[in-house]
C-alpha cells in the first residue's frame, strides 16, 4: 500500500460521500415526511453516520493534495475535518440510539450542540481546505463551490445559535442535496484521476 492507492480511496470516499449524501435527502422525503418519523429519522441519521466515515478518508486524501502548498494549514485543516467527521458520526450514531429507546424529542444531541460538528467545524474544514485546493491546479470552479459550501455551513450555524430553523432547513439542504454532494463527486474524480 501506498499513498497514491491511498488517494485514489480517498477519491472514491468522495464520490460514495456524494452518493450517501443523496441517499440521505432522499430516505429524509420518503420516510420522515410522509410516515413513521422514527424509522425514517432512524436511516437519515444512519446514512448521516456514514457520509462522516467516508469523510474520513476524503479530508485525509485532500491533505496529501495540498500539503505541498502549506503544511501547517493542511496539517490543522486535516484535523479539523477529521474531528468534524469524527464528531457528526458520534451524533448521528447516538441519534439513531435514542431514536429506538425514546420518542422524538427536539432535544439537542449532547454530542453535537448547536450544530458545532456539522456546521461549524464542517464549514471551517471546507474554508482552510479551499484556500489551499485555490493555490494548486485544482479546477477554480471547484473551489468556488468549496467556498460556497463554506459560507452555507457557516450560516447554518449562526441561524442554529439564533434558533432560526428555516435558515439551518435551507443551509443543510445546499450542503446535502446541492452544493456538497456535486462538490464531492467532484472532487473524488479530480483526486483519482490526479494521481
Amino acid at each position: 500500500m501506498d499513498d497514491r492507492s491511498f488517494v485514489r480511496f480517498g477519491g472514491l470516499a468522495a464520490i460514495l460521500l456524494a452518493l450517501t449524501s443523496w441517499a440521505a435527502v432522499l430516505a429524509y422525503a420518503a420516510f420522515v415526511e410522509p410516515g413513521d418519523a422514527r424509522l425514517g429519522l432512524q436511516i437519515v441519521h444512519f446514512l448521516y453516520a456514514l457520509i462522516a466515515f467516508w469523510a474520513l478518508f476524503a479530508i485525509v486524501a485532500v491533505y496529501y493534495r495540498v500539503r505541498s502548498v502549506g503544511e501547517a494549514w493542511a496539517f490543522f485543516a486535516t484535523l479539523v475535518g477529521i474531528a468534524a467527521a469524527v464528531g457528526t458520526m458520534i451524533a448521528a450514531v447516538y441519534e439513531v440510539a435514542n431514536l429506538r429507546l425514546a420518542p422524538v424529542t427536539a432535544a439537542p444531541s449532547p454530542a453535537n450542540p448547536l450544530g458545532v460538528m456539522t456546521f461549524g467545524l464542517t464549514g471551517l474544514w471546507f474554508l482552510i481546505a479551499n484556500r489551499l485546493l485555490w493555490r494548486t491546479t485544482t479546477p477554480r470552479a471547484l473551489v468556488v463551490l468549496g467556498f460556497l459550501n463554506a459560507a452555507a455551513l457557516f450560516w447554518g450555524f449562526l441561524a442554529g445559535l439564533s434558533e432560526n430553523g428555516g435558515v439551518v432547513y435551507l443551509a443543510s439542504l445546499f450542503a446535502a442535496a446541492i452544493g456538497g454532494p456535486i462538490y464531492w463527486l467532484w472532487l473524488g474524480r479530480q483526486l483519482r484521476r490526479d494521481i
